[in-house]
């Protein structure tokens, strides 16, 4: 009882140095050098997610202050939307809307427009999107409008609250996000409008709601509105839609938005013309974000993420923002998880509260209210691989795809997907065998099974010809034994007969 007690005490003491050994020396890292995670979510078996460390796909470059964009310039303490295009940054910080250069010195701020010949000043502006020809346009929610620049920042128009909009007078129209797509047709998010997405045709006329997200009663609350009162049913009489919180338009013209509700199995979508998510998933029970978290806790974020932002490159790999862990998720058109890094606070390479996120070139830059600043991250070199993987397998050069893979998992050998992506390139150009090898080190079922039932149609294939003479042979061997066999009775009968004789 005695050694089992020693036992016990000593289990102890060594999970409690363990815990705190760890403690001991981050402490003794200075704050500015702690990065932040980084990692990957990998697939193994029906449901079953787990993350896996992994080389930092962007590092931090430098914070950007007002102070650094122009001496006199207000503090970043408003800032809600920053965008890039064409070597300048566009950003809404307040009631201005701040144009800087490529390395954020400033090109001009606007602080109102000129409509009619009376000056208008901007009341808090927020959502910002420029379209491939460099038109700008500006949401401003409390005056209930979006503001039309040309490329030369000069006023085009004023979108207004849309003509034929089926919404009573007395309900407020406070767009905060803009986007249009290829053929002019420009999309809004309005607070308070649950019908989906408003959908302008190109002359500012309203069109359609888009995309609106249904939302279905649970089970649980089904059975609570059978035991309401009369008065209870009437004021929990709707489930209010969904509402969406960002959105883009990707190069294909599709229009990308995210669900900021973190009770979403579908917290971003790709919508088609027709407003139905053509997202694509590799499995059912994949969604985006952290698939791994706690679900309570005390003082550490909990729950599921919260994408709040989205950012689409021209080759399919879109970037989202989880507001909940200040982390970002970047995905391939087919939904696989390319890399996970972020952190909250206030130390270099960490986020406070972002309100914006751009993609400018090979850098990912952000909105940061809770920082009062602007952050820059560059690619590093297994940023630049993986993303180079991505887009060679966009474009359909699934070889040089595998060679950029290769040099993923030389940096990252615990990176399922690379394996995939190998498998993949090796398994369309009819290598079947050495891709079932890859798609079993990346544990995919589903493509290692593909992979299989062709390698036994190439043995069949490669062995028909064989297969068939063989059995050719076998077949008239098996004639003209009983032929033979046939005749030999027959004569046997003969002479039997002429022996009776």
């Amino acid at each position: 009882m005695v050694s089992m007690t020693k036992k016990f005490i000593a289990l102890c003491m060594a999970l409690a140095f363990a815990l705190l050994t760890p403690m001991a020396v981050l402490a003794e890292v200075p704050r500015n050098r702690i990065l932040p995670e980084s990692y990957v979510y990998n697939h193994f078996g029906a449901g079953v997610f787990y993350p896996v460390p992994a080389p930092l796909p962007y590092r931090f470059v430098r914070s950007v202050y007002a102070h650094d964009i122009d001496e006199d310039m207000d503090p970043l303490m408003h800032v809600t939307e920053i965008e890039y295009h064409n070597g300048q940054f566009f950003i809404t910080n307040g009631a201005t809307l701040v144009v800087t250069d490529d390395d954020f010195n400033l090109v001009t701020i606007l602080e109102g427009v000129t409509v009619d010949g009376q000056w208008q000043a901007f009341t808090t502006l927020n959502g910002v999107f420029i379209t491939n020809d460099g038109h700008v346009y500006v949401a401003e929610p409390a005056a209930e409008r979006v503001i039309h620049f040309d490329e030369n920042l000069e006023l085009v128009r004023i979108l207004g609250r849309p003509e034929g909009m089926p919404i009573t007078e007395d309900a407020t129209y406070r767009p905060i996000k803009v986007a249009v797509d290829n053929h002019g047709r420009i999309y809004i998010i309005a607070e308070g409008i649950f019908e989906g997405i408003v959908e302008l045709n190109p002359d500012g006329t309203f069109n359609r709601y888009f995309g609106v997200v249904e939302v279905r009663p649970t089970a649980w609350q089904q059975l609570v509105r059978r035991f309401q009162t009369p008065a209870q049913r009437i004021r929990t009489r709707l489930w209010l839609p969904l509402n969406f919180s960002n959105l883009t338009v990707d190069s294909a013209g599709f229009v990308f938005a995210t669900l900021s509700d973190p009770g979403t199995d579908v917290p971003v979508k790709r919508l088609n013309f027709h407003g139905e998510n053509i997202l694509r998933r590799p499995h059912a029970d994949h969604v985006v974000g952290d698939m791994v978290f706690n679900p309570i806790g005390i003082g550490i974020p909990a729950g599921p993420s919260m994408i709040t932002k989205v950012q689409v490159t021209d080759f399919g790999v879109y970037y989202i923002f989880d507001s909940n862990r200040n982390r970002v998720f970047a995905y391939d058109q087919d939904g696989h998880n390319l890399f996970a890094f972020g952190g909250t606070g206030t130390r270099e390479g960490t986020t406070a509260n972002v309100t914006g996120m751009t993609l400018a070139g090979d850098r990912l830059v952000f909105a940061d209210r809770g920082n009062r600043s602007i952050e820059v991250f560059e690619r590093t070199e297994y940023g630049h691989l993986v993303m180079a993987a991505a887009e060679r397998h966009f474009r359909h050069d699934y070889m040089g795809a595998a060679a950029h893979w290769q040099e993923v998992l030389r940096l990252n050998p615990f990176f399922n997907y690379a394996f995939l992506g190998v498998g993949i390139a090796l398994y369309r150009q009819g290598y079947h065998e050495e891709a079932m090898e890859y798609f079993q080190l990346g544990q995919d079922v589903e493509f290692f099974s593909m992979a299989f039932h062709q390698v036994r149609a190439d043995g069949m294939y490669r062995h028909f010809n064989t297969v068939m003479t063989v059995l050719t042979v076998l077949v008239v061997a098996y004639i003209v034994y009983k032929i033979i066999r046939r005749i030999l009775k027959r004569q046997g009968r003969q002479k039997q007969r002429s022996r009776g004789v």
